[in-house]
């Protein structure tokens, strides 16, 4: 918030009593505004991943107590690997908050399938060089840890579009045949293919 607490009051004479109600008049719009993202929720944020071609399952509690805990990233992170490149990028963060809030739509128990998280440039152009160009962008957001292809167990996968669609928070790619969704914090759009 761009409001400074003790510029309320700069330049006038105010009692110590204003002071705190204006203090926390501006608190409690911070707290409004992060609160509005996350209705109901509790302080705890855990994302539940299984990385398909890692064979591994991740717990990765990302938020607690108002903050980003950089363990919790970091299990994130490693969830995501690259694994023809064998590198590991900073997932971003707004990612991240989009998969954890369809996880309250279809619930916190379910663990996301990731298929394909982050991918370095040469894995990307690679990636286009083997399917001919098509359904890989040149400038995919998975390069940019702004992109996951994914499902759920025990979710049917045209539910887990919708919810991402409802949500516009980004791209959602519908890839029934492939048995995944894309999601990135892109411009708001989307497509299908198969």
């Amino acid at each position: 918030m761009d409001t400074d607490i003790f510029s309320l009051a700069k330049g006038m004479e105010v009692s110590r009593r204003n002071f705190l109600k204006k203090s926390v008049a501006v608190a409690s719009a911070a707290i409004v505004t992060q609160s509005e993202l996350f209705a109901n929720v509790g302080s705890e944020r855990i994302l539940n991943l299984r990385a398909v071609h890692q064979h591994k399952d991740y717990s990765a509690e990302f938020y607690e107590k108002d903050s980003y805990k950089i363990s919790g990233l970091f299990e994130i992170n490693k969830a995501f690997m690259d694994t023809r490149a064998m590198e590991v990028t900073r997932i971003d963060i707004d990612l991240i908050n989009l998969l954890y809030e369809i996880n309250l739509h279809i619930g916190m128990e379910k663990k996301f399938h990731v298929i394909s998280g982050y991918r370095s440039k040469r894995t990307n152009d690679w990636l286009r060089h083997q399917l001919g160009g098509r359904n890989v962008a040149k400038n995919s957001f998975h390069i940019q840890g702004k992109a996951v292809d994914i499902n759920v167990p025990g979710v049917p996968l045209h539910k887990l579009r919708d919810i991402a669609m409802g949500l516009k928070r980004g791209g959602v790619g519908y890839y029934p045949s492939k048995g995944f969704i894309h999601v990135d914090v892109g411009p708001v759009r989307s497509w299908r293919r198969g």
